[in-house]
């Protein structure tokens, strides 16, 4: 999950792959005309434009050239909903957030996590909840029961990550009279992987699923039986689109008939965080 921090404005186009891809509506049969009338005039048109963060499996990320990911599936899946093309654009999570406020991008299929900070300026639909989870070397004689077990070890985060932020203040609270945590940024979530690989780095936090999927994608890291500060991750809109209550609507139908429980399934992310009701959260209402 991304618990990528929304307030971390560092410009990095020139870190992202620029990939744009379209998803093209469904035949009539298959839209939902009440969704599709809702939509503003521009949307109709013109179709979404849609920022997906490059680096984040089996959410979304790009495999030789293609965007991939359960999270691109349910894009694909809204986009057939609501009988609008989505303009998709891989690219890295720094810039997605300003590019929602420049109108650059109209959604951000990135993983979210749903924090007071990005209610600022943001609106979501949860896709499911997620917490913090820890990733390490199998091998590695860590025993890591909580997060009091985390004074004194090193950790690899995802730059403007959620997470990071979250476990600044684990340090300060819990690693008093201990060797604090040492945290490590690294500007993409496989040079943070790949420096607990190396063996520079102890451990790396980042999603729960996401890392789970690491573990048994590569069989080199070993899971900590915990999980931190569990929150709603998904999609982000501008406050205020009515997009936002579009894309709820159609997720919504989607948990109703089954679609969205295939597609986590299909990606092996169907168990613990799965949601049952689609909503909007903002600002004004965080605990729909």
């Amino acid at each position: 999950m991304a618990y990528k921090s929304g307030m971390n404005l560092v410009r990095a186009a020139g870190l992202a792959g620029a990939l744009v891809a379209s998803a093209l509506a469904a035949n009539a049969a298959e839209v939902d005309k009440a969704l599709h009338d809702a939509l503003p005039a521009n949307y109709q048109t013109n179709g979404v434009s849609v920022a997906v963060f490059n680096d984040w499996p089996p959410d979304e990320f790009v495999e030789n050239g293609e965007l991939k990911g359960w999270s691109v599936d349910m894009a694909k899946a809204m986009s057939e909903r609501l009988g609008v093309p989505f303009k998709f654009e891989a690219t890295s999570f720094d810039v997605i957030i300003p590019g929602l406020a420049s109108k650059r991008f109209d959604a951000g299929f990135s993983s979210f996590g749903v924090t007071p900070e990005r209610l600022e300026v943001l609106d979501f639909i949860p896709q499911r909840k997620e917490g913090t989870g820890y990733a390490f070397l199998k091998g590695k004689d860590l025993k890591l029961a909580g997060e009091d077990d985390l004074c004194g070890h090193s950790v690899a985060l995802l730059t403007g990550a959620w997470d990071f932020q979250y476990l600044a203040k684990v340090s300060e609270e819990k690693c008093a009279g201990k060797k604090p945590i040492e945290l490590q940024q690294f500007t993409t979530q496989n040079a943070a992987e790949l420096a607990v690989s190396s063996g520079r780095v102890e451990i790396v936090a980042a999603g729960s699923a996401k890392l789970a999927y690491l573990a048994k994608q590569t069989g080199k890291f070993d899971m900590a039986p915990f999980v931190s500060n569990a929150v709603y991750n998904g999609i982000g809109v501008r406050k205020g689109d009515p997009l936002g209550p579009a894309l709820e609507g159609a997720l919504e139908a989607m948990m109703k008939d089954g679609s969205y429980k295939e597609i986590m399934a299909k990606w092996g992310v169907d168990g613990a965080g799965m949601l049952e009701k689609a909503v909007l959260v903002t600002k004004d209402n965080p605990n729909p």
